[in-house]
């Protein structure tokens, strides 16, 4: 799945990654659009980005899905036409195991009380259901 760069149809006419904080737009920085294999768009949110080894891992969730599940990609950053972005590589289900635990435990330090929001769609919230 490669992440897509277009605009968010916000009416903007910008990037987000570029602008972050600095836009007014109240786009959701935590939604991620990616294209899977057959061209179709799928809305992800953005949990939290891992580092093992070397390099970054993605953990997402599908934002439209009933019994969401924690997706892990890892991260390869590329450059196309002189604009970065990333390719969202699958990953194999031993080290899928052991992100997950990685993230588990973070989210564990991190405390539930760190988050209030009902709505936010952080791991911990569906493990309450």
């Amino acid at each position: 799945m490669d992440e897509k760069k277009k605009n968010c149809d916000c009416g903007c006419e910008h990037d987000h990654h570029e602008h972050g904080a600095d836009c007014d737009c109240m786009v959701d920085e935590d939604v991620i659009m990616l294209e899977d294999e057959d061209g179709n768009e799928i809305a992800f949110y953005h949990i939290a980005t891992l580092e093992r080894d070397g390099k970054e891992y993605a953990c997402l969730q599908q934002a439209d899905d009933e019994d969401p599940i924690v997706e892990i990609f890892e991260l390869e950053e590329v450059e196309e036409d002189g604009e970065p972005y990333y390719n969202f590589l699958p990953i194999d289900d031993e080290l899928y195991e052991a992100l997950y635990k990685q993230l588990e435990e973070e989210v564990a330090a991190m405390g539930e009380d760190d988050c209030d929001d009902p709505n936010c769609h952080c791991h911990h919230h569906h493990d309450e259901d």
